[in-house]
């Protein structure tokens, strides 16, 4: 009896220290005790704010944001507490004393990435462009890897903000520069031997500076130019994969790519800026030059010219690739004018075709879909219920009656669409009788309701939601009286 006692003690001790040891083990910190490396991999998805805020937490935090090689110094993000008038400007003055005070008491290490973005007002005279200038020069001395500059300011000032030696820093990978640049005569040389990416947004170019970029970038592999202007008439690269021309000025009338210096271009996307009349032909002579193309995105939304004379082709210089999207107001035009002549995109697996009104042009969809004949899968998003900048549309049924897509690979048809739109049904229809013969799965995916409304202008709640909704369409097409 008293054996049994005793081991019935023991049991419960036992147990009792099993609780006080796992009790003990959940207060142990484990994140501290991580090596520093993955603490700063934790803190690199952090603001700069708060990797320094972490100083609070613990002796072992107090100096770790010191070393931190990820700084992100976002003013949009910047959290401060000021009251009264000039609470736009006391935070523009707060935020440029943190990121100076975070340089100056960070230890030397190396920067792997260093972002900044502001906005505020600076004078000429002001010693704030002293002290941003100070910041990169800082920055370029730790070595980074990724350098992202944003200034939002006016004035003359902001050419005067962006050192020269930004275009000399051999560490450098990928560099976003926006809104900021130095003279271009001012750059006597650039010498980026390890940069990949670049992205540049309002920004002023000219031939001379576009050659020395090439020459001294031997492994750029993406370009990305978004809202530029400038006139330079060739892009030359032998290590250039990526391109993407957005809203440049002037658009394409001075740009040139040669395909002897652009061997390996693999993917390129346009939006139209200013476009004139000439953009058929100037897009479809560079398209021409592009053999090796295997993606591409053609965004067109100003009203072109198409002419009947015109020996030039958009869609023959895509007629080898392999993923395709369309996009823009325009695009029912170029199909419309172009499909005629146009050739078997016998490569093709991909299409994506965007801002297209479904219930007026699937015509002209199906008659594409018949030059695809290994397509795979297909994205539509149709803009129904208004089409064309909010003009009512009128569905003639008769005129839908399409032939079956011949393309029996097709697995994936993935359409979205607005909620009060009830075209969308005659678009269903539409799609299950071309796609009878692949027997591909049709996806339905609601955007929510019509951001444009008759009488109630821009529909704000559904921007400020922006998300997809998903849901039975079965249980949808009952709810619809349309047909």
């Amino acid at each position: 009896m008293a054996s049994r006692l005793v081991s019935r003690h023991k049991s419960n001790r036992t147990r009792d220290m099993e609780r006080v040891g796992k009790r003990a083990r959940s207060d142990v910190d484990m994140i501290s005790s991580l090596p520093d490396c993955l603490i700063h991999v934790i803190m690199s998805f952090l603001t700069a704010q708060e990797a320094v805020q972490t100083c609070v937490l613990s002796k072992r935090w107090e100096k770790l944001w010191t070393t931190l090689p990820f700084l992100d110094f976002d003013m949009s993000k910047f959290d401060c507490d000021l009251d009264g008038n000039d609470r736009i400007n006391g935070k523009f003055e707060r935020f440029l004393d943190f990121v100076s005070m975070t340089l100056l008491n960070r230890e030397s290490s190396d920067m792997h990435k260093f972002h900044v973005s502001f906005s505020g007002k600076m004078r000429r005279s002001s010693k704030h462009a002293m002290f941003v200038r100070s910041w990169i020069v800082y920055t370029l001395k730790q070595n980074p890897q990724v350098f992202k500059f944003d200034p939002d300011v006016q004035g003359n000032v902001v050419k005067r903000l962006l050192p020269v030696g930004v275009f000399t820093c051999a560490s450098l990978v990928d560099i976003s520069i926006s809104r900021t640049f130095p003279p271009v005569g001012n750059i006597k040389v650039i010498n980026l031997p390890a940069l990949k990416r670049l992205y540049l947004r309002f920004i002023h170019l000219d031939q001379a500076f576009v050659e020395m970029l090439f020459c001294g970038c031997p492994v750029l592999e993406i370009l990305h130019l978004k809202d530029c202007c400038g006139r330079y008439s060739t892009i030359n690269s032998q290590s250039l994969k990526y391109l993407t021309v957005e809203t440049c000025v002037p658009n394409l009338k001075d740009i040139e790519i040669e395909l002897y210096n652009t061997p390996n271009l693999l993917s390129f996307c346009y939006t139209d800026g200013y476009s004139d009349e000439n953009v058929v032909d100037d897009l479809s002579k560079m398209l021409l030059k592009m053999p090796s193309l295997a993606c591409a995105s053609i965004n067109i939304n100003r009203r072109i010219g198409w002419s009947a004379d015109s020996k030039n082709s958009i869609l023959i210089g895509l007629s080898t690739v392999q993923n395709l999207a369309l996009s823009g107001y325009m695009i029912k035009d170029l199909l419309a004018y172009e499909l005629p002549n146009c050739l078997e995109f016998s490569n093709l697996k991909d299409l994506s075709v965007e801002c297209l009104c479904l219930s007026c042009h699937f015509n002209l969809l199906a008659s594409f879909l018949n030059h695809c004949p290994n397509l795979e899968k297909l994205f539509l998003r149709h803009i129904g219920f208004r089409c064309e900048h909010g003009e009512d549309i009128h569905v003639n049924q008769e005129s839908l009656k399409i032939a079956p897509f011949k393309g029996g690979r097709l697995k994936t048809v993935d359409v979205q669409f607005y909620r009060d739109d009830k075209s969308v049904l005659l678009v269903l229809k539409c799609l299950q009788d071309i796609t009878e013969n692949s027997g591909a799965r049709i996806i339905m995916t609601s955007l929510g309701n019509y951001p444009y409304r008759r009488g109630n202008g821009f529909n704000s709640r559904w921007a400020r939601k922006n998300s997809k909704l998903y849901f039975n369409f079965n249980d949808y097409i009952n709810n619809c009286h349309y047909f």
